[in-house]
């Protein structure tokens, strides 16, 4: 079947920070989770305005190294919310009270102003909240006014906050908005909460003064299961009429070391050079081998920089030696024992160097405590680099 001109100047690929691929797959189960709280905080209420008959969901978390899709999952998430039946809100940044302006945004957008329950308070009412929460100030007894405008508005409808990037969040601010949903929760007010982040996330809470969020449900995402990535790389251009032959599905498969973002490099690099083509060949993957291993080394690259700005490359160069000499997969603790033997921490602790590595993603943490590359063919250009700058 021919594509028609839309068709094929439209690339389905979405390599980049924060993108959204076209086809979604090898989330399932953290689909289903995120599913499961949509239909909790959309279940029966005890009458028209009042708190969920069932409890409200506890908070989930979202938690991998860049590129591995959690902003995507959080853009599915919104994409399957009948609005009909719940508000979205979406945050990639919380600022803090003495911001001014986007203060008032922030609280404005979660109030849904221009349609706030009108019918019961009015929209002067939600104003005075508003005022509340701007004028509050450290040391006053008012509260913030976060439960005030939350709970004014769900007893109308129900609520789905949807917080990324959460680690660079201000934490008084994120501690406020946490207690209060917390209290609303509780009560069982329809709102559902989903964080996502690097680790760093989960450093970031612990300076939060909001214990419940400890409870919350810890989704850890990484690299896909092989037939998720064929998946991914075939269909959308099966879905235009396009065959991939299995060679070139195999050999796009290898660049890919099954992690999302470079998923979305490989398809976008062949989809680019495609043309007319009826069909991917190994001949038409292979021709653009080089600019997909340039934008993978620009990926790479930037991890490096992390790791060197923050001037953990020596004990990173142990912990990649380590991690590829042991036997069987080392546990957090081992790794972390190996950073401080024979290298100079510069009075850094070992916790806080493994943390920082972690969230930079040189390892990663997968089931069973156990620790390996956080991508497979990024140490063979850490440990490239690595020598490079020391000849």
């Amino acid at each position: 079947m021919a594509m028609s001109e839309e068709q094929s100047s439209y690339n389905p690929f979405r390599p980049g920070t924060g993108s959204v691929p076209e086809h979604l797959t090898g989330r399932e189960p953290e689909q289903a989770l995120l599913r499961q709280a949509l239909q909790d905080i959309t279940g029966p209420r005890k009458g028209d305005y009042g708190p969920l008959l069932g409890w409200a969901p506890q908070p989930l978390k979202i938690v991998g190294p860049r590129g591995v899709g959690k902003t995507a999952l959080l853009a599915w998430t919104k994409s399957v919310v009948d609005p009909e039946k719940a508000d979205v809100v979406s945050l990639a940044d919380l600022p803090d009270s003495d911001s001014g302006e986007e203060f008032s945004e922030f609280l404005s957008e979660l109030a849904n102003i221009p349609g706030f329950d009108l019918k019961k308070h009015g929209e002067s009412q939600a104003h005075k909240y508003i005022q509340m929460a701007l004028n509050w100030r450290p040391g006053q007894p008012s509260v913030l006014g976060f439960r005030q405008i939350l709970q004014e508005r769900l007893q109308v409808r129900p609520l789905l906050l949807l917080l990324d990037e959460v680690m660079h969040y201000d934490a008084g601010m994120l501690g406020r908005l946490l207690r209060h949903s917390q209290k609303l929760m509780s009560d069982r007010w329809p709102l559902a909460i989903v964080l996502a982040g690097t680790p760093a996330l989960n450093v970031h809470l612990q300076e939060v003064d909001a214990t419940f969020i400890n409870r919350a449900k810890n989704i850890r995402i990484n690299d896909l299961e092989p037939a998720a990535t064929r998946e991914a790389l075939s269909k959308p251009f099966v879905d235009r009429g396009i065959a991939v032959s299995d060679e070139a599905l195999e050999l796009m498969v290898s660049w890919t070391d099954d992690y999302p973002y470079f998923i979305q490099i490989v398809g976008s690099e062949v989809w680019k050079d495609k043309k007319a083509a009826a069909e991917v060949n190994v001949d038409l993957v292979r021709s653009v081998e080089q600019a997909v291993q340039i934008e993978r080394n620009d990926f790479y690259g930037s991890i490096f920089h992390i790791i060197s700005k923050a001037k953990l490359l020596e004990p990173a160069r142990k912990a990649v030696a380590a991690i590829e000499a042991a036997p069987e997969p080392l546990n957090p603790e081992e790794v972390t024992a190996c950073l401080e033997e024979g290298t100079d921490l510069k009075g850094k602790d070992p916790s806080d160097v493994y943390d920082k590595l972690l969230d930079a993603g040189l390892f990663w943490e997968f089931k069973a405590r156990r620790v390996s590359a956080a991508i497979p063919s990024f140490f063979n250009y850490f440990k490239a680099e690595y020598d490079r700058g020391r000849t």
